[in-house]
């Protein structure tokens, strides 16, 4: 017959399995910190961006006029195939 292990292997195993799904909640935890620091920071990047482009707007008056002439071209917005309208 096979021998049964002790209660104190059987206790070392199930900690050690513990111990390993602890581990994996842990990375998971550390990934989600990550992700929200780098939500952070792509957010302040996306306000740089937009407060640099309007200084760029603000010191060149051209570029606002060319913005203007750009959107007469072009349309302000865009435009789907069946609501085309003829002038």
């Amino acid at each position: 017959m096979s021998e049964r292990p002790d209660k104190y292997e059987l206790q070392a195993q199930r900690l050690r399995i513990l111990a390993g799904l602890y581990r994996k909640k842990a990375a998971e935890l550390d990934m989600a910190a990550a992700a929200a620091l780098a939500t952070r920071s792509m957010r302040k990047f996306a306000e740089a961006w937009d407060a640099g482009i309007a200084q760029d707007v603000a010191q060149h008056p051209d570029l606002a006029e060319l913005n203007i002439q750009l959107d007469g071209f072009y349309g302000a917005g865009l435009v789907r195939p069946g609501e085309e309208t003829t002038t």
